[in-house]
Order: structure tokens, then C-alpha cells, then sequence
């Protein structure tokens, strides 16, 4: 984005520029005397014409000699005002930053004296017309509520190095920069603080993970995926039930039914749509047996559920767990179908799925 920014930036200057010369070239031309007046003059004049001429001619050189001598002045003049066009240009890239946020522990509870440390992103023309980023530092406390603000800074972007409390870590996914003049247009709201989560670094879970990419064939049967033993069959038991569904046999171009579907086996799962969650710590509530996507592709083409992130309900309640998955058929020319899984469960029937 600086670079596009920079970019915009110096075409207009130099179009700036551009013009700003060719005008300085036709005033000029225009109080110079034609070259026609000049010929008829030397052709035509006498010895005595010319003599008489010598002043006017003085006169005219001087003229010329002033507007030569005027030229520097003129080009910086036009000079500046270029590089005020251009501060204005780049000034109005910042914006002014007000940020309010909220520190809270794994269980909701605000958390006192926790400082955030951070910069904010702002632009600046430099001496040689070049464009320029600096990036000043912005800290904060949390007061007995957790809350902290931060005012009196500008620029286009807000980032947080990081949020340090002793005995405490924040969350590995959470959201670290807030663009106030980037197609984010961020907007701050002081009655919904940005909410930045810390756990206890005491708090340590033994997970069962893994992550596994199996062939499957989508023609809608079913495949029983066990993540205990990170493994998968057509038959038999297992924590998911998985299938995809797709013909083989395509036009090029021409619209076909895909449909894919998980299952838990005695659980549910809950989708996780945050872009900044960190899935530590499973819900209480919300599950669904099943889920299940229905579509339309062009023969030629692959169809998928998308990257997808679950939280698990698993074994009717005794265990818990989260999981990435994504369903695909067909999967290039390798495979007719895919199923691409990783996941970590706690098998203590804690809802804590934090490594």
C-alpha cells in the first residue's frame, strides 16, 4: 500500500511540475519580441535608425537581462508551491487516532496495569520532494477496569507491538494493526473497545493434535475420520463423518450440483467465523450435529467449502476440541477429492484448547 500511495504521489507532483514550467515558457514567450520585428528592423534600419536605437535597444536587453534574473525567484516560488500541494496531499493520508481498548484474563476479568506498547504509521514529505513514513510511539495503562484510550496521535495505521503484564501472555491470533485511512477504515468506539484477551502463563493443556490430508472419492459416501488416531476408513467408527459429492463425468463449462457435509459422531461443532479468534477456549453452548454446503460448479472447475474453523463438542460431552478443515472436489488432477484436516482436542473434558 506505501508503494501505490508513493506512486499516486509522484505522478501528481511530476504532473505538477510539468505544468507549472510550460507556463513559466509561454509567459516568457510572450514578452519577448517576435522574430519578424527583429528581421524588418535589421534589413531596413539606417546607420543613424540604429544609433538612435541604442537606448531602446538597452532598454529591451535590460528587460531581458530582469526576467532572466527573475527566473530563479519564479521557479522556486512555483517549487514551493508544489511541495505545499504535496504536504497537503500526503498530510491528509494521516488521520487523527483515537483508540480505546480492553485487557481482559481467559475468564473475562479486566485486567490492571497492563501496558501496550505501540506505533502509529504516518506520512511526511521530505526536503527532497521524496515521500516518507515515521513511525512514533504510542504506549498506555490499563486502569482498575481494564480499559486504556490512546489520543493526540495521527497517522494512517495503528499497530500494537505488543500488551505485557507479568504472568501473563495475550493471544497468539489477536489483532495487532487498525487501519484508519486503508480499505480497512477502521473505526474506533469508545462503548466497544477492542477487546485484546491474556491468559495466565501457568495454564498449560495436554492436546491431542495432529493434521492429516486424505484421498477420498466424492460420490457421497461416507469416510469416518478418528482424530485420536489420525486416521480415517469407509466403514467402522469414528469422532467425524465426512463426504463430498460431485460427478465425474463433466462438460466443460456447464453447471453441476457439489455438496459436501460433516458430521460429529455423538457431538456437535460450532463454526468459528472471528478472523482474530485464537479458538482457546471451546463455548458452552451452540453446537450442531452437522454441517453441510450445497452448490453449484463449472465442469473444469474445483469446488470447496473454504478454509473453515470448528469448535468440537466430541464423545457426547467429555471432550472438547477445535479443527481447520476444507473439503475439495475435484483437487487438481491428482485427486478426485480431498479432505485437508488439523485439529487439537483436550481429551480431560476441558474446555481450555490452549497449547
Amino acid at each position: 500500500m506505501k508503494n501505490h500511495f508513493k506512486s499516486i504521489l509522484l505522478c501528481a507532483i511530476a504532473i505538477l511540475i510539468v505544468l507549472a514550467l510550460w507556463h513559466y515558457r509561454k509567459e516568457k514567450e510572450s514578452k519577448l519580441p517576435s522574430e519578424s520585428t527583429n528581421s524588418t528592423i535589421n534589413v531596413f534600419a539606417t546607420q543613424n535608425t540604429a544609433e538612435l536605437d541604442k537606448d531602446k535597444q538597452k532598454t529591451n536587453i535590460s528587460g531581458s537581462m530582469e526576467a532572466k534574473l527573475a527566473t530563479p525567484s519564479m521557479i522556486q516560488t512555483n517549487l514551493q508551491t508544489l511541495v505545499g500541494k504535496a504536504r497537503i496531499m500526503v498530510e491528509n493520508q494521516n488521520a487523527k487516532i483515537d483508540f480505546w481498548g480492553l485487557v481482559e484474563d481467559q475468564d473475562e476479568n479486566p485486567i490492571e496495569g497492563a501496558k501496550i506498547v505501540g506505533n502509529t504509521r504516518t506520512w511526511h514529505v521530505t526536503a527532497s520532494l521524496g515521500i516518507d513514513t515515521i513511525f512514533p510511539k504510542i504506549s498506555a495503562i490499563t486502569g482498575p477496569n481494564g480499559k486504556f484510550e490512546i489520543h493526540d496521535a495521527s497517522g494512517d495505521v495503528l499497530s500494537v507491538e505488543s500488551v505485557q503484564k507479568d504472568g501473563y501472555e495475550l493471544e497468539s491470533n489477536a489483532q495487532r494493526d487498525f487501519g484508519y485511512r486503508t480499505s480497512e477504515r477502521f473505526s474506533a468506539d469508545p462503548n466497544n473497545p477492542i477487546i485484546f484477551r491474556m491468559w495466565k502463563t501457568n495454564i498449560h493443556e495436554h492436546l491431542i493434535s495432529g493434521g492429516k490430508t486424505f484421498d477420498v472419492v466424492p460420490d457421497g459416501r461416507p469416510y469416518f475420520i478418528n482424530l485420536t488416531s489420525d486416521t480415517i476408513s469407509e466403514s467402522g467408527t469414528g469422532d467425524l463423518k465426512v463426504w463430498i459429492q460431485y460427478t465425474n463425468q463433466v462438460v466443460r463449462g456447464q453447471l453441476y450440483d457439489w455438496s459436501a457435509g460433516i458430521e460429529v459422531v455423538n457431538g456437535g461443532l460450532l463454526e468459528d467465523t472471528g478472523r482474530y479468534s485464537s479458538m482457546y477456549l471451546a463455548p458452552t453452548g451452540g453446537f450442531t450435529p452437522s454441517f453441510q454446503l450445497r452448490q453449484q460448479i463449472k465442469g473444469g472447475q474445483s469446488g470447496e467449502i473454504g478454509d473453515r474453523r470448528f469448535y468440537l463438542w466430541l464423545k457426547n460431552g467429555q471432550e472438547y476440541g477445535r479443527m481447520n478443515i476444507n473439503l475439495y472436489a475435484p483437487y487438481g488432477y491428482l485427486s478426485p477429492g480431498l479432505i485437508r484436516i488439523s485439529y487439537a482436542v483436550n481429551p480431560s473434558g476441558s474446555r481450555i484448547l490452549k497449547p
